[in-house]
């Protein structure tokens, strides 16, 4: 098998040098669309397979942020969202459809507590309208939250730098903390909603359930922001897997394998609350991603793509886990395999070592998810295996850590889990012994 990702000849490093400068001066942010060592303008992509602007060819193990677990450009989907362009003009005077309809029923056919749905285009857009659903249904303003929720003021303002100027007294953010909950929802009380993002890798299904307890005693509603989880976790989403039952959930991630559509869905005395607020946007009278999503849904139905996600991601992590020994590195891959983590003690060793992948041909970072996708093939995984040889010498050579053997993980996953979504370290430290390493 080949040490690195397979190139198209003579890439035009040229002609993607100035695409970089033309992106900078009309729309690209250094800061969030540029990595500062290697970046990147991507022109197509097939599959787990991307190609840059240059022609240079990569494997993507990141399933594009998570969005397409079928892989990009399904074949499936994507010939049904043309026969839908074809057959019905891809967007109708009115908000409701047929097909708006049908996956509505497909969703609640899929997740049990989805008693009702509501279509917006984003993620970000779909935890703010839960929110909103929460705060008139209950008639209270405070919402508690952990994790992330996408790029809206409400949940930003605890993520320097990146939040606003103006602090929403009504979001207060309990860094997972089961005990600092108690604190701020009787301080803060009543409470309308408490949203949390399932972080997998750190914090076991327990925790679901316990949490589940304390929003019940505070006398909340739960939402669950599955936007990452709810087609990648299990079957059913994760708050089925934990045994747990919000009363609202969010999706997006993978709901219609890359085209833009997110969903509120939850129990119908909750979801009612759309009677009295308003949640409506133009584009929920496009009809193509309904279509996407009822594709995708029928790619995902048996499960096998599921089980296709698992099994390459559980040989991606125990080759990683290989190299890490190898080289006596403090360093691991561990969790769920189709969403799995790396932490390193070093993190500047961290970010070496996957600087280096990615100039390799691999895409993946540092304080990022591993999420490879169905279309992900064993050679790609044997490839990026035995690529990681050389990256991590290279990488070790670039830092000159001495003690690489030097760490403890959960030093690291404090550390990890601080800075990626603000939990704090007596959260990590009760519950991180929970999270199966091997």
């Amino acid at each position: 098998m080949p040490a690195t990702a397979p190139r198209s000849p003579d890439p035009d490093t040229r002609l993607h040098t100035e695409l970089l400068d033309r992106a900078r001066r009309f729309t690209a942010s250094d800061t969030w669309d540029l990595d500062r060592r290697f970046p990147l303008v991507l022109d197509r992509a097939d599959g787990a397979e991307v190609w840059d602007a240059a022609g240079r060819r990569y494997v993507d193990f990141t399933s594009c942020s998570g969005a397409a677990p079928l892989g990009a450009g399904h074949r499936p989907v994507t010939d049904r969202m043309v026969a839908e362009l074809a057959r019905g003009g891809g967007i109708l005077p009115g908000p409701l459809s047929t097909l708006r309809v049908e996956l509505a029923e497909r969703l609640a056919a899929h997740f049990p507590v989805a008693e009702r749905s509501v279509f917006l285009r984003t993620g970000s857009c779909a935890t703010t309208a839960a929110v909103r659903l929460a705060r008139v249904h209950t008639g209270a303003r405070t919402v508690l939250t952990s994790g992330y929720h996408g790029w809206h003021d409400w949940h930003l303002q605890d993520r320097a730098p990146m939040g606003p100027p103006d602090r929403d007294p009504h979001s207060v953010d309990f860094r997972y903390d089961l005990d600092l909950l108690d604190e701020l929802a009787t301080a803060h009380g009543p409470i309308a909603a408490v949203v949390v993002t399932p972080e997998v890798n750190f914090f076991p299904e327990e925790y679901a359930r316990a949490l589940e307890a304390a929003v019940r005693r505070h006398g909340a509603l739960l939402i669950l922001d599955e936007v990452m989880t709810g087609f990648r976790y299990a079957t059913g989403g994760y708050h089925t897997a934990a045994g747990v039952t919000p009363d609202l959930i969010t999706l997006s991630k993978g709901l219609a394998n890359g085209t833009a559509l997110s969903a509120v869905c939850g129990r119908a005395e909750v979801m009612n609350a759309c009677e009295h607020t308003y949640l409506g946007n133009t584009y929920q009278r496009e009809v193509t991603p309904f279509a996407a999503a009822l594709a995708t849904l029928d790619a995902l139905a048996d499960g096998t793509a599921l089980t296709r996600m698992q099994e390459v991601g559980t040989r991606l992590v125990r080759g990683l886990n290989a190299v890490f020994a190898r080289h006596s590195t403090a360093a691991w891959a561990f969790a769920h395999p189709t969403m799995f983590d790396v932490l390193f003690a070093d993190q500047d060793l961290g970010h070496a070592f996957f600087q280096q992948m990615w100039g390799r041909g691999f895409l993946m970072q540092y304080g990022g998810r591993f999420m490879p996708s169905a279309a992900t093939t064993d050679e790609d995984v044997e490839a990026a295996v035995a690529t990681a040889d050389g990256a991590l010498t290279a990488a070790l050579e670039e830092t000159a850590v001495r003690d690489r053997r030097d760490g403890d993980v959960l030093a690291a996953a404090t550390q990890f889990a601080e800075e990626r979504f603000v939990a704090t370290p007596a959260a990590v430290e009760k519950w991180f012994g929970g999270v199966d390493l091997h």
